[in-house]
């Protein structure tokens, strides 16, 4: 079985404020932040999704091409949300 390493809660949570802080969404929002491997062509092996659900709304996420520990306030300033279906 393939240890994964353990995430740093303090960077999660900084990386969600900044989700608050930068993107179009309310307080009452709920935002998660993965890490999860790419599988898309020319991608790098991991990357940082930022899902963002709000009440009477579809998911929105954004994707950041690059690990959680690369991540960073500035990665911010362009991102656009993109919906997605619900499962």
């Amino acid at each position: 079985m393939l240890d994964k390493p353990k995430r740093d809660p303090a960077l999660i949570r900084k990386i969600k404020n900044w989700a608050y802080e930068n993107l179009p969404i309310t307080k009452e929002a709920t935002v998660s932040v993965m890490e999860l491997q790419c599988h898309e062509q020319d991608c790098p092996p991991l990357e940082t999704v930022i899902a963002v659900m709000e009440q009477g709304l579809e998911t929105r996420q954004c994707k950041f091409h690059k690990p959680i520990t690369e991540v960073t306030q500035k990665d911010f300033e362009y991102v656009k949300l993109d919906s997605t279906s619900r499962a």
